[in-house]
């Protein structure tokens, strides 16, 4: 059995069994997530919907985690799998789900998860990971639940012309995060910079390293804090070069300490936080008011300036209040 043979037989299998699980008394919803960072997304939502629908969780990968645990029922179902070189992409048509939520849009190269991914008569909503942005702003989807009138006003801009529906709501990964904190004296700064790519298309992206190994020098210098260094979830997990080389640099500083955890925990540890420009920091500041300082080393085109009350988006030039 070659490799696509493989691949259609685990299709065939695993839509038999997500047909097994589907109710015919209740709704049935499935929530994907196929990047564990944003798992974290739905604070307690889960727990809620469960209470009246029949909810399924589709992952890509087993990590015995939360989210896995969190719905009637868990179904690893990948949508791509690349082998020797070649990339496939999986789909199945499923009868009888009624609605399918995401929190991690963003990621799916060339629409592969599209409004015919999984079933093509299910509605489609998109729960963005951000609280301020317009991320995964996309025509693949019926509705958008926009968490804030920042984010409101961006997704109208972005999405002037289309016909999803844009509905205001709540940021359950905010209330949870509030929910959770406790705080607990560490002397611990967390430095959390936004998401790093490989793609020579944002190669400027990736000359901020030499700019985080010189904010940890500072930090090391000028204050006695300990350092947590944060870096995005996908970066750790993908094994950034630039990552790696900053970890190398650091392992054997005592002060120094690197927090590949999911989750909110470093809110309950830090004193404060600093980063470049993720919004990472605005869950932070929102749920402890403690705060966040933003530094950006080069300019940067983002509307996020003109929701922070001092930040250098020129690379060192003037503060914008």
């Amino acid at each position: 059995m070659n490799v696509l043979q493989t691949i259609e037989q685990f299709i065939a299998q695993t839509k038999r069994t997500i047909e097994g699980y589907l109710s015919v008394e209740r709704k049935n919803i499935l929530i994907v997530s196929y990047y564990p960072t944003y798992r974290k997304q739905y604070g307690d939502l889960i727990k809620r919907l469960k209470e009246k629908y029949n909810v399924i969780t589709i992952v890509d990968r087993i990590l015995n985690d939360e989210f896995e645990k969190s719905g009637h029922y868990n179904v690893l179902f990948p949508w791509r799998i690349i082998e020797n070189g070649q990339t496939f992409y999986l789909n199945a048509d499923i009868q009888g789900i009624d609605l399918i939520l995401s929190a991690d849009q963003v990621g799916y190269e060339d629409g592969r998860i599209d409004r015919t991914f999984l079933s093509t008569t299910a509605k489609r909503i998109y729960f963005p990971h951000s609280l301020i942005e317009a991320t995964g702003a996309s025509e693949v989807v019926d509705y958008i639940l926009v968490p804030s009138k920042i984010a409101m006003e961006s997704f109208q801009k972005t999405l002037k012309q289309s016909k999803v529906k844009l509905l205001k709501s709540g940021y359950p990964k905010l209330d949870k995060a509030i929910q959770d904190y406790c705080y607990q004296d560490s002397d611990t700064i967390t430095y959390a910079p936004s998401l790093r790519y490989v793609s020579g298309d944002n190669a400027n992206l990736n000359l901020f390293a030499g700019f985080e190994n010189s904010v940890i020098e500072a930090l090391l210098e000028y204050t006695s804090y300990n350092i947590s260094y944060r870096a995005h979830p996908m970066n750790f997990q993908n094994n950034h070069s630039f990552y790696n080389l900053i970890k190398a640099k650091w392992q054997n500083e005592k002060r120094v300490k690197f927090d590949e955890k999911m989750g909110n925990d470093f809110c309950n540890t830090s004193e404060f936080l600093i980063t470049d420009f993720s919004t990472t920091a605005f869950t932070f500041s929102f749920s402890t008011l403690r705060p966040s300082i933003f530094f950006a080393p080069l300019q940067l085109d983002t509307h996020l300036a003109n929701y922070i009350p001092f930040v250098s988006m020129g690379g060192g030039g003037k503060y914008a209040a």
